[in-house]
């Protein structure tokens, strides 16, 4: 039972160590890529907004459609 707590804070330790590395990261990503550009993609010119937005954008959208789509594919496959 002591064996479980110690290894249950341990990965609680761990994960949120992680997560302030990985936002202290994106912060300084994000700092560090503030010149404007503008880009033109398939004819569309985008508007001038920051070299991080236009990397981390695409990013967190893949992010949340990838998983939907898996649940989507995994639903639909005969099951037998």
């Amino acid at each position: 039972m002591i064996r479980e707590r110690r290894s249950n804070v341990a990965f609680r330790f761990l994960s949120s160590l992680f997560l302030v590395l990985l936002a202290v990261s994106v912060i300084a990503f994000v700092l560090e890529n503030q010149e404007t550009v503008e880009v033109q993609f398939l004819g569309w010119l985008m508007p001038r907004l920051p070299v991080s937005l236009y990397i981390l954008l695409p990013l967190l959208i893949g992010l949340a459609v990838g998983p939907l789509l898996s649940w989507c594919f995994r639903s639909k496959k005969p099951r037998g």
